[in-house]
């Protein structure tokens, strides 16, 4: 089973995960490597900076910041990264990577202080002035990775909330949300054409290689989207496996929390995010792209604060698609 993956910032937001729950900081110990804490976790914050892998004993460990947690390698080039969306504050993304004999963790922090409520609905707001602003804002941020092959998913049956229905639209809602990123459907006109490519593989009974509160395991080769528990107030959260800049596996879980989400946000909607807008920010992450600040570019479905009952975010903002564009080109 898996548990609890650099983001180069330009800025992204979104698919991370939320309101940060403290890990209390590791206190170094006096050969230098990182402690242990009670919990059996390793703070990310004591190994911003290189540690030796093997003198400090790291392979394997949990290492964790926030709801966010990965388990260092057990070999050198390779990396994890966590990356999530969240239901109230501003959520981090968290990767740890493996190299020249050290382990070093990158964390991606949201700019500024975190807003003092949840994000509110765009819904009331124009359409045009909404696009306006989601293509006149070119901010991306880049995770470090990319597919080199096309990536090919499986989707879990069991766990599916009963509020949502059926399984048919609620898959139907998470295919198209991976179609948006794959061909790079956007709000702005652009042409469609992002040389990337993704597929659905159908139905699986496995479950997403992510723990409910907010651990990526160990890969299993199988790119898996599932409900399920998930802590620390996240929406949904994406783990990606990658070694030397090339991502190998990507699963994605989605919190289980009763109406959290909808198919079809309408007017008088409250406190329910469009499942579809939520899942293209994370299908966003499985391709690479990380977080950029809500506050200043909080239309674009990148950001680390995706509003409520807004269908705003099914589609890419001029940032998220010209991010996509410099790294994987066009058809």
């Amino acid at each position: 089973m898996k548990r609890r993956g650099i983001l180069l910032p330009t800025v992204v937001a979104l698919v991370a995960a939320a309101a940060l729950i403290g890990i209390g900081p590791a206190v170094p110990s006096t050969d230098g490597c990182p402690t242990v804490d009670a919990a059996g976790t390793v703070s990310a914050a004591t190994l911003e900076s290189p540690v030796p892998a093997r003198a400090c004993a790291l392979a394997g460990k949990v290492v964790g910041f926030g709801p966010l947690a990965v388990r260092v390698p057990e070999k050198d080039g390779e990396a994890v990264t966590a990356a999530g969306s969240a239901r109230t504050g501003h959520p981090t993304t968290l990767t740890v990577e493996r190299r020249h004999g050290t382990v070093r963790a990158r964390i991606w922090r949201p700019g500024g202080a975190p807003a003092p409520r949840p994000p509110v609905s765009r819904m009331g707001r124009a359409v045009t002035e909404t696009a306006s602003v989601r293509c006149g804002d070119a901010a991306g941020a880049w995770l470090g990775m990319r597919w080199q092959s096309p990536y090919r998913w499986t989707m879990r049956v069991a766990g599916l909330p009963a509020y949502l229905g059926a399984f048919e639209p609620v898959r139907d809602a998470v295919r198209a949300a991976a179609t948006s990123v794959d061909q790079g459907r956007n709000s702005c006109g652009l042409t469609a054409d992002l040389a990337l490519s993704q597929r659905y593989s159908g139905e699986t009974t496995r479950d997403a290689g992510i723990n409910a509160d907010g651990t990526c395991g160990d890969r299993d080769d199988r790119n898996v989207v599932a409900f399920g528990r998930l802590d620390g107030g996240l929406l949904a959260l994406t783990c990606l496996w990658w070694s030397r800049g090339r991502t190998v596996e990507s699963d994605v879980r989605i919190s289980d929390v009763p109406g959290l989400f909808t198919l079809d946000p309408v007017a008088g909607c409250s406190g329910s995010w469009d499942l579809q807008g939520t899942l293209t920010h994370e299908f966003g992450h499985v391709f690479g792209l990380g977080h950029v600040s809500y506050a200043e570019h909080g239309e674009l479905t990148m950001s680390d604060g995706l509003a409520a009952c807004s269908t705003g975010f099914r589609a890419l903002g001029l940032g998220d698609y010209q991010t996509l564009r410099g790294q994987y080109g066009t058809t």
